[in-house]
């Protein structure tokens, strides 16, 4: 998981802008991922993710905490920024007599910036134990679960029989079920 910022580095950054651009440091990652996840452009994140930053030294002096992580707030203000942009881009022109339509979003689980950022960080954390992994088992499960290939298809690359790589496949998910305490990975 990705370190938050300190209550202290917070209150530190309202008055000062060597603390405000250490919570830059921080975030900034984190901040362009979701963009770019919600836009998928590159130039537009970089913008959206920019105009981010700028919001919230503007609004750092209003800043409450509540509970929840300082990414969550920029996270709702990244959110909002790209929900702004894609009203701005979108205008429907009506022609004739034809009523307006309703303006209904359905907003899915999808859309909340901190379940987004849970899931990120968690493939992150998810990441950094397969990399920490015996080449061997690194090797399958990166065939396996991230090239979508076969169990045999596995075995074909790695040249090993379907039994071993099924062994080796076990050995790796386990592994990992024990660095994750037990949890489902």
């Amino acid at each position: 998981m990705y370190p938050e910022a300190t209550p202290v580095l917070v209150e530190q950054a309202r008055s000062d802008r060597a603390a405000f651009g250490e919570l830059y440091d921080l975030y900034v990652r984190r901040i362009y991922a979701f963009c770019l996840s919600r836009t998928k452009d590159k130039d537009e994140a970089e913008e959206v993710t920019a105009q981010t930053f700028e919001r919230a030294l503007n609004a750092i002096g209003r800043y409450e905490h509540r509970g929840a992580p300082f990414s969550s707030w920029l996270l709702r203000i990244a959110a909002n920024l790209i929900v702004d942009r894609g009203r701005r881009q979108v205008r429907v022109v009506l022609l004739g007599d034809d009523p307006v339509p309703e303006q209904h979003v359905e907003r899915s689980e999808e859309d909340d910036p901190q379940l987004w950022v849970e899931r990120w960080e968690r493939a992150l954390w998810l990441r950094a134990q397969v990399a920490s992994l015996p080449s061997t088992q690194k090797q399958a499960v990166r065939l396996r679960y991230w090239e979508g290939l076969s169990v045999a298809e596995v075995a074909d690359r790695m040249g090993r029989n379907e039994n071993a790589t099924k062994q080796l496949l076990h050995r790796a998910v386990t592994n990992l079920r024990v660095r994750a305490g037990g949890a489902d990975v």
